[in-house]
């Protein structure tokens, strides 16, 4: 029996190679990009455990923290193309990818949904980060991208970012909180009564309701 792993990351060479020319501290800034599988697809298979397919998504960083709008959403066009192409190159390891969004320009990124996740059977769906330049996921800047999402059944895959707001944020512990509390705003949204089929899927092991089910349930209105 093949498993599908959903929560696969890369950091394809041509957009690492832009995005370091816009940034050259991103390796001090976040030293997991420095693992050789995220961009080495031999190293990536010798790696792999056996009779596993993988669904692969980029790592942070994201353009649109960096550039202007119109920028934002080019790199993002040609992050997706290389995406797209490594997918179809490594097929044998490769169930397919997730596509970035660029969230500071919002009619390219519904252009992406449409013309690009729709138009190519190997992207499964689009990955959204928790919060876009101090912004929550669930402002209603955002609304547009989770109705074209729910209009074309296609999933979210929600990651975090890093919240500049706390002084102790690391990876360990902070993105567990940030990506929890995207989580709930989503659901204080209404986007769930609004949008009923919305499928989101959560990284790092749906982070804290599994533990806190209890609290949830006693102290949450159903509403």
């Amino acid at each position: 029996m093949t498993k599908i792993d959903v929560f696969a990351y890369v950091l394809l060479p041509d957009f690492y190679r832009k995005m370091l020319e816009i940034d050259g501290d991103l390796p001090k800034k976040m030293p997991f990009i420095k693992n050789p599988v995220l961009m080495n697809m031999a190293e990536r298979r010798r790696t792999m455990p056996a009779d596993t397919k993988q669904i692969i998504s980029y790592v942070n960083p994201n353009p649109e923290d960096y550039l202007e709008a119109e920028v934002a959403a080019q790199l993002v066009r040609e992050a997706n193309a290389e995406l797209l192409s490594t997918v179809r190159e490594n097929s044998d390891i490769f169930a397919g990818g997730v596509a970035m969004l660029p969230m500071n320009n919002i009619p390219e990124a519904l252009d992406i949904i449409e013309n690009f996740v729709q138009a190519n059977s190997e992207i499964l769906g689009v990955q959204l980060f928790t919060r876009r330049l101090g912004k929550s996921l669930a402002d209603q800047e955002f609304r547009p991208i989770f109705e074209a999402l729910a209009k074309f059944d296609l999933p979210v895959w929600l990651h975090p970012v890093f919240d500049s707001r706390k002084p102790d944020n690391n990876i360990i512990f902070s993105w567990e909180y940030e990506q929890t509390q995207a989580m709930l705003q989503l659901v204080q949204a209404g986007y769930f009564q609004d949008f009923p089929d919305l499928k989101v899927i959560v990284h790092h092991a749906v982070v804290m309701p599994p533990y806190f089910a209890g609290r949830i349930e006693r102290i949450l209105p159903a509403d």
